[in-house]
């Protein structure tokens, strides 16, 4: 009777594993990837920079090679900018341009980052990134608006 209890309680065991809700590990669990983004595009909306800060940094230990980071830093150094806190924003703006060269969101954080530098009165920077812009995405809307700004800054000069 011992032995039967015994491997009762073993079958038991083993089998409650197989239906456990919680995963070992939270990069197994695709769905929270996009529950983070979520939570950061909510509190980027609402304005909430240390949510929005906390969320990419979730984001960033959990799902290393996620593909919302890149958009993520984006968001973040917008809101900093917003905020007034434009060396954060330049940073956050770097990493998209540094870290993801490939991502939709660089002209878009180099763009961003042009007005930044306008912002602290940085005239050479702003100058050489929308170069950059007009040279490495020729035809496109941030192409196009860097070309007005550069048009701009020359006839405020004249």
């Amino acid at each position: 009777m011992r032995k039967q209890s015994v491997i009762v309680t073993l079958i038991f065991l083993s089998s409650a594993n197989l239906f456990a809700a919680v995963p070992k590990k939270l990069s197994v669990f695709p769905e929270g990837e996009r529950l983070i983004y979520g939570r950061l595009v909510e509190s980027y909306r609402k304005s909430d920079m240390a949510q929005v800060i906390q969320q990419r940094q979730l984001l960033e230990k959990n799902y290393p090679r996620s593909v919302h980071l890149d958009n993520s830093y984006y968001l973040t150094g917008m809101l900093q900018f917003q905020n007034a806190r434009y060396g954060e924003a330049i940073r956050d703006f770097n990493v998209v341009t540094d870290r993801y060269p490939q991502s939709n969101k660089r002209p878009s954080a180099l763009f961003a980052m042009a007005i930044t530098y306008e912002r602290l009165g940085l005239q050479p920077q702003s100058v050489r990134v929308w170069e950059i812009i007009m040279k490495e995405y020729p035809g496109s809307q941030e192409s196009q608006r860097a070309w007005m700004h550069l048009q701009m800054g020359k006839q405020v000069r004249v």
